[in-house]
């Protein structure tokens, strides 16, 4: 058994939608933190490196505001209702205890805007995990008709951190 393992950073947004598609900017809102990342070409070039034919790739986030799904990303319409319903479903400007002045642990002395995100950690806790894993089979990963590995960004723009560890033979 072989194991590969890589940290890549991904660089977001602050909402990446309308780069996906001209078509969603009447849609998209001021405070609209989502900025999803299309992985799926990176996870292909991974297992090249790794030299691994049969096995599992876990991709991780390292984030708490941040989750990895697989999902369709080539129908930006899909992308965008996901976006308009987590904005419904959890508002940014919602007065949180989590943005609150009776805050007293894990706060941000360097980054003042972490301390005024409890949505995106709401959206993050309902969407999905931190980490996906695939099969992979002759050297490719196994995806479906329409599935992508994306990273999903609900508190952009920031430099984030992606694991990969893929295991196998």
């Amino acid at each position: 058994m072989t194991c590969y393992f890589k940290t890549v950073k991904v660089a977001t947004d602050q909402n990446n939608l309308a780069h996906l598609e001209e078509k969603l900017v009447p849609f998209l809102r001021e405070f609209d933190f989502f900025s999803i990342h299309d992985l799926t070409e990176e996870s292909r070039t991974w297992i090249d490196e790794s030299k691994i034919k049969n096995g599992l790739l876990t991709v991780q986030s390292m984030h708490t505001t941040c989750v990895v799904a697989v999902n369709e990303l080539d129908e930006p319409c899909l992308v965008g209702d996901l976006n308009a319903f987590f904005r419904e479903l959890v508002p940014h400007d919602k007065p949180y205890l989590h943005n609150s002045k009776i805050r007293t642990k894990n706060l941000c002395a360097d980054d003042k805007k972490c301390d005024r995100n409890a949505d995106a950690h709401m959206k993050s806790f309902l969407f999905g995990a931190a980490s996906q894993t695939l099969m992979i089979r002759d050297g490719e990963p196994l995806y479906g008709k329409w599935q992508k590995l994306c990273l999903i960004d609900f508190d952009g723009p920031r430099e984030r951190q992606v694991v990969v560890q893929i295991m196998g033979e």
